[in-house]
């Protein structure tokens, strides 16, 4: 019962509390840049991909885990049952993809416009994965326990998108079912990224009209700019980690 409930309040904890505030607040500032302007683009590009992905998400979780003893473990990244988790990671998202399919089949899915969304989805979904299903959830499972955790994780998971996809409950909805999966084999394989990117790809591309902001060229520029900002950033960090130990 301990596993399931706990209370274990630290100063990781209440960290863990701060930067999921600076998540959803940054979410928030962007209601205020939602029209077509110059500079409602800059300050989206700021405030969600530059400041949350990146800085939250790549930055910040690379200082986190530096300081863990176990590393990428800390958040839920392990060797433990991988090949379990892979395999269930499959399975569930060709289960995923048959009940969406069996109730809508899209047309038009491979426009170029949809890949272009699809590859700053998946970018995106680095972050969702890492800082929310891997950090947030960890640090409150070791604050409150698992059932405690998946709950508040999956209402962090929600609120993040106030500012771009406000579907509230749908979403903590989501984030539950994510979070519970994990628990099948505690490995966040066995979520990204097949089965979590069904669900993501349809959810914004197919069901959602958020998805549309995203179906252009430059979605798919700030994608690669992100991605080689976080390449980039692992490189120069791994480095100046390895100077440091000689």
């Amino acid at each position: 019962m301990n596993s399931f409930f706990r209370f274990n309040f630290t100063k990781e904890t209440a960290v863990a509390f701060g930067a999921g505030a600076a998540m959803i607040f940054l979410s928030l500032i962007m209601l205020l840049f939602g029209g077509d302007s110059i500079l409602d683009k800059v300050m989206s590009f700021i405030l969600r991909d530059l400041l949350m992905i990146f800085g939250l998400g790549i930055v910040f979780l690379s200082l986190y885990v530096r300081k863990k003893e176990d590393g990428l473990k800390a958040i839920g990244f392990t060797g433990r049952k991988k090949a379990l988790s892979l395999v269930l990671n499959f399975l569930f998202a060709a289960g995923l993809l048959a009940m969406f399919l069996k109730d809508e089949k899209p047309t038009g899915i491979l426009e170029i416009k949809n890949l272009y969304a699809a590859a700053y989805i998946l970018v995106a979904g680095i972050f969702e994965m890492t800082f929310i299903y891997g950090y947030l959830r960890a640090c409150f499972e070791k604050a409150f326990g698992i059932i405690p955790a998946v709950l508040i994780t999956a209402a962090f998971y929600s609120f993040h998108h106030v500012g771009f996809q406000p579907e509230f409950l749908h979403l903590f909805f989501v984030g539950l079912m994510y979070c519970s999966v994990y628990y099948i084999t505690q490995n966040l394989l066995v979520l990204f990224p097949f089965f979590w990117g069904v669900g993501a790809l349809w959810d914004v591309i197919v069901s959602s009209e958020a998805g549309e902001e995203i179906k252009n060229l430059e979605s798919f520029i700030i994608a690669l700019i992100i991605l080689v900002l976080s390449v980039g950033w692992i490189f120069i960090f791994k480095k100046r980690l390895s100077g440091q130990a000689r």
